[in-house]
């Protein structure tokens, strides 16, 4: 059976405060898959990284600067990034407004 909420009386939580400043988060979906809405203060990020499972990140406003191995890209509203899992990355808010996006962790190999 299908769900509705109002994810805007949902709490923000702190997300994974060992390796951010700044990022909060609320959870939608915490399945198999699990979706995120995250918002990134001015100035906040998530710092270099390594997940077991894959990442597509969508986002929705502000501006912002996302590294993938050696590589580095500017984001900003209708931005995906892939993210392989294991694979080194980071995400900091560039802007003055809050960073917006929907973070999807995919299951990675083997579950």
């Amino acid at each position: 059976m299908g769900n509705v909420f109002d994810a805007s009386q949902q709490e923000w939580q702190l997300v994974r405060p060992e390796v951010t400043q700044q990022v909060f988060g609320k959870t939608l979906l915490s399945d198999e898959v699990k979706v995120v809405l995250t918002r990134v203060a001015p100035g906040g990020r998530f710092s270099m990284h390594k997940d077991s499972y894959s990442h597509l990140f969508y986002f929705l406003g502000g501006e912002g600067l996302v590294r993938v191995g050696d590589n580095q890209h500017s984001v900003r509203a209708g931005h995906t990034v892939q993210i392989a899992a294991g694979e080194a990355h980071a995400y900091e808010n560039t802007g003055t407004d809050d960073l917006m996006l929907i973070s999807i962790n995919l299951p990675g190999p083997g579950r």
